[in-house]
């Protein structure tokens, strides 16, 4: 049997593409596997949300000529799509395609090893993805983005902003909810769900209204300030399924930096939507996104930052130090930032003091969670609010199956947990 390993790198929708691809793969016979292994085809989407991520687009390539200096080699992704010619040079590439169409990689690879079998026909694609043995599975409702931030090339890769047909996402939820526990609705710009498909549509809310008796718990992968309101949230107050973490957009706590990224809202107006969360979901895990060193961040434009981050008190944050990319906006502005690995530090911090804060408010709260794997003799599972549990445990726990746990204390990365008789 051919083995094909497919390799992903940056978001939640460059996953659910690779396993469309996966899905299509196997359906016509190859032995597939999500990440690097030994095997005869190599899938590598790639991603370009920074320089560092395309860099390891490219470096994929070294490391599967080392496990097999033979194999054929096949690469997609918004990397491509923004430099092909960086990929053209690697030995061993048999196509490079973008960001579009992502599935006609099937029929090429099906064509070079396996010309006898019938062309594969991806009817219906538009959200349909392949489910690995885990707990969640992400729902991919929207593509594309409009908002066009300085520092992103992500609306000239993907395109404009498209949603899928509610018709087609309540058909693929209905096979979803079959298999997983946790569903993750998700997309390149996903508060823009909806926007284009009719007066009527509710966007996001009706999105959830899907979820209504469903089995699965849901969440949102990300979201910006503007799809924060009252109506919003209250109806995601009448779900007893909904997992209250709200991954919300930041970037930076300075307005001087948030106009310079083309970012539409102010601080006043981030905090103001954090507060209202904090009103329907009290124990919300509130999770985002910092960019540290972005050109015109000026040493009082971070501290403004640090002070900001410290006042919404984070749940968890990512933090990556900016990076240039060729194309953007913000390539061509006079960088002014210093000092970038110890504002990263102070940033980081800050993250972690208020990480662990938020577990230590969750200690003796009944939480319920899913068990996704072991590790070091420990069941992993993660609440609803998002908290990483670690559980020990003398029965065998089956992974996607529900319990309630108790937390007691923080715990490696996240917080220590008891299962609830």
């Amino acid at each position: 049997m051919i083995k094909v390993s497919i390799i992903t790198l940056g978001c939640k929708v460059n996953q659910v593409e690779s396993e469309q691809i996966g899905d299509a793969l196997e359906n016509l016979g190859f032995s597939v596997s999500m990440g690097l292994s030994e095997s005869d085809i190599y899938i590598i989407n790639t991603c370009a949300v920074t320089n560092e991520a395309e860099r390891k687009s490219r470096n994929i390539i070294t490391k599967v000529l080392k496990l097999n200096k033979n194999a054929s080699i096949y690469v997609c992704g918004c990397s491509s799509e923004n430099n092909a010619d960086n990929f053209k040079k690697c030995d061993n590439v048999k196509k490079i395609i973008g960001t579009k169409n992502k599935i006609q990689l099937v029929n090429v690879i099906k064509d070079d090893f396996i010309s006898e079998i019938k062309p594969f026909e991806p009817k219906n694609c538009d959200n349909i993805i392949r489910v690995s043995e885990r707990t969640r599975a992400d729902l991919w409702v929207q593509n594309g983005c409009n908002n066009f931030c300085t520092y992103c090339l992500i609306p000239y890769l993907r395109g404009r902003e498209i949603s899928f047909p509610l018709e087609n996402v309540k058909k693929e939820l209905s096979r979803l909810e079959k298999i997983a526990s946790e569903i993750v609705i998700t997309g390149i710009n996903l508060s823009a769900y909806g926007k284009d498909l009719s007066d009527k549509n509710d966007g996001l809310i009706e999105i959830a209204r899907l979820f209504r008796n469903s089995p699965s718990r849901f969440r949102f992968s990300s979201l910006e300030v503007n799809i924060i309101s009252d109506e919003f949230l209250k109806e995601l107050s009448s779900f007893d399924n909904f997992c209250e973490q709200f991954h919300l957009s930041l970037q930076s706590g300075s307005n001087n930096t948030l106009k310079s990224m083309n970012r539409h809202y102010t601080k006043e107006d981030y905090l103001e939507k954090v507060n209202l969360i904090r009103k329907y979901f009290p124990n919300a895990g509130i999770t985002t996104d910092i960019i540290i060193g972005f050109p015109t961040e000026s040493e009082e434009d971070f501290e403004e930052s640090l002070e900001f981050v410290k006042t919404v008190n984070f749940s968890e944050m990512h933090i990556f130090p900016y990076s240039k990319i060729n194309g953007t906006v913000a390539e061509k502005f006079k960088m002014i930032a210093k000092n970038i690995p110890e504002r990263v530090k102070k940033m980081t911090e800050i993250a972690l003091k208020n990480k662990y804060d938020f577990i230590n408010n969750n200690i003796g709260i009944t939480h319920e969670v899913i068990i996704e794997n072991q590790k070091n003799g420990y069941y992993l599972a993660h609440t609803k609010n998002f908290i990483l549990c670690y559980i020990k445990s003398n029965e065998t726990l089956k992974p996607n199956s529900k319990y309630n746990v108790k937390i007691l204390s923080n715990f490696e990365d996240g917080a220590f947990a008891e299962i609830i008789k």
